[in-house]
């Protein structure tokens, strides 16, 4: 985000983005090695199954965990992140509704918050920008990579993804000469601050750990000429980072 008729037309777009998109919250949590497994084992033992319930009912209509692979700063960074699509952010999740779920099964063996700690809460605005390799499932989505994009003209970057970016990987799907199987981006509302400055995401799927760290294209895939004009000059960094799939929950397309 900037200063001035930039700052300005970034919080024009987003706030339409905000109004015609469904709401995704990417929530950042830490986890103490020595308490990842008991985290992970009441993530899809129970959570799984209440987003399933969530997803039926019409409230979500996405929810995944992915834990994060390798990466720098270890120790101190989120491994962690949940993925909460809402279909009204304002009636939100019946969150007290897994107690109903599992009688049997007291609160505190179910809840995660006592053994994570939340580092980030990232709000973000849907596009219709999501695609996937024909004839895959989603037993063929085990690793993603996201990225976050922080650009001098949000708009600009938006469209170069969709208009350029987009149709080139569904043609790489096409062709075969691409190890991802999807891609998608996203608009981010919030947070606005000097050091989170990022103003949109995407994402890149893959089958395998090892097709996740390979190059993502083949050889003989070229970009057209004019591809990256304006491209470089209007980006100014990313961050990227790898995330292996735990669980996750969709509802049908429409």
């Amino acid at each position: 985000m900037r200063k001035g008729i930039t700052f300005l037309a970034v919080c024009i777009l987003s706030f339409q983005f905000a109004m015609a998109q469904l709401i995704t919250t990417h929530q950042y949590r830490k986890v103490a090695p020595e308490n990842m497994q008991e985290y992970l084992k009441r993530e899809t033992t129970y959570w799984a199954k209440w987003a399933e319930k969530e997803v039926t009912k019409g409230n979500l209509t996405f929810w995944a965990i992915l834990e994060r692979v390798g990466g720098v700063n270890q120790d101190t960074s989120p491994n962690i992140l949940i993925i909460n699509t809402y279909k009204d952010l304002d009636k939100g999740a019946d969150w007290a509704s897994i107690d109903a779920m599992f009688p049997d099964v007291k609160m505190e063996d179910m809840d995660t918050w006592n053994i994570s700690t939340n580092i980030h809460h990232v709000f973000l605005s849907d596009l219709p920008n999501h695609i996937r390799a024909e004839n895959t499932t989603n037993d063929d989505y085990k690793y993603v990579r996201i990225i976050y994009h922080d650009t001098k003209n949000t708009a600009q970057h938006l469209t170069f993804e969709a208009e350029k970016w987009k149709p080139m990987v569904e043609q790489a799907l096409k062709e075969g000469k691409t190890t991802m199987k999807g891609w998608g981006n996203q608009a981010i509302i919030s947070p606005v601050t000097s050091t989170f400055t990022y103003s949109s995401y995407s994402y890149d799927i893959f089958s395998s750990m090892q097709d996740a760290l390979s190059p993502a294209f083949s050889d003989d895939m070229t970009a057209p000429d004019g591809f990256w004009d304006g491209f470089q000059e209007n980006y100014n960094k990313r961050n990227s980072n790898l995330y292996r799939v735990v669980a996750g929950v969709s509802a049908p397309s429409e």
